[in-house]
């Protein structure tokens, strides 16, 4: 997961934050990650995700600051 979500990259408003993100094409399928955004804050994270993401028709798409994920498990671990 990195250093607390930040990246290396630096804007005029602040440090840039990473966002997973997630969608669904039917109601009945779960939320699988379809990739992820970087931005400076939630308004911006969620214009950038539906104007990279938007080659599928999604009944639902969410976003997640990659900091607050919580890992169950890392590669490695047992």
């Amino acid at each position: 997961m990195g250093s607390g979500g930040l990246t290396k990259y630096k804007r005029v408003s602040g440090d840039a934050v990473e966002y997973e993100v997630f969608a669904r094409k039917t109601r009945g399928e779960p939320l699988h990650q379809v990739g992820s955004v970087v931005a400076p804050d939630d308004d911006l994270a969620i214009a950038y995700a539906r104007a990279t993401y938007d080659e599928e028709r999604w009944v639902e798409m969410a976003i997640v600051r990659r900091e607050d994920m919580i890992a169950l498990w890392r590669p490695g671990e047992p």
